[in-house]
């Protein structure tokens, strides 16, 4: 049968519908996801999620103590690729610009490094030493995989403003 032959009102319901189809539909009501189902979908987008699910005791003799030593915190430094898309930044709750800070920590610019963090986070020292890196920044790093492991970086970012804060810098 030709399109011309049926009903008018036959045709603009079926074009209707048709055109409908092709587009997608909005949700009238909201979707609810439960908090375990959230969290594994989260793991799919972590990079490295294998690596960082561990579990801690409640003695806390799991947990890597993070004051770093000059020569440490050099070392540490040294070692940061300072990647271009910086994932460890992109992942801080805070927006630190780790880049720059480790970058001042590499070049012994300890002032500048502490100023760095200090102007962004005024809890800086306190966040070095209770954030969650394994969770945020380190969980990011690209080094994950490699055998010395992720950068460190909430004991660099304890390294500089402890060391603002013994010669009293004010920043």
């Amino acid at each position: 049968m030709q399109p011309a032959i049926l009903s008018t009102g036959v045709i603009s319901r079926v074009c209707i519908w048709n055109l409908l189809g092709l587009n997608p539909r909005m949700q009238t009501h909201a979707t609810l996801c439960s908090s375990a189902v959230k969290k594994q979908d989260k793991k799919h987008w972590k990079r490295n999620a294998d690596k960082s699910s561990s579990t801690l005791e409640n003695n806390f003799d799991d947990i890597k103590h993070t004051t770093l030593s000059e020569r440490g915190a050099l070392r540490e430094a040294m070692r940061c690729l300072k990647c271009a898309d910086a994932p460890c930044q992109k992942s801080c709750p805070t927006n630190l610009d780790i880049k720059s800070f480790i970058t001042s920590i590499a070049n012994k610019n300890y002032y500048g490094a502490a100023k760095m963090i200090l102007s962004d986070n005024p809890l800086g020292l306190t966040c070095g030493m209770v954030c969650p890196t394994s969770d945020l920044c380190v969980g990011g790093c690209n080094l994950f995989v490699t055998e010395e492991g992720p950068i460190n970086i909430g004991g660099l970012q304890q390294f500089a403003t402890e060391v603002c804060k013994t010669y009293r810098w004010m920043v």
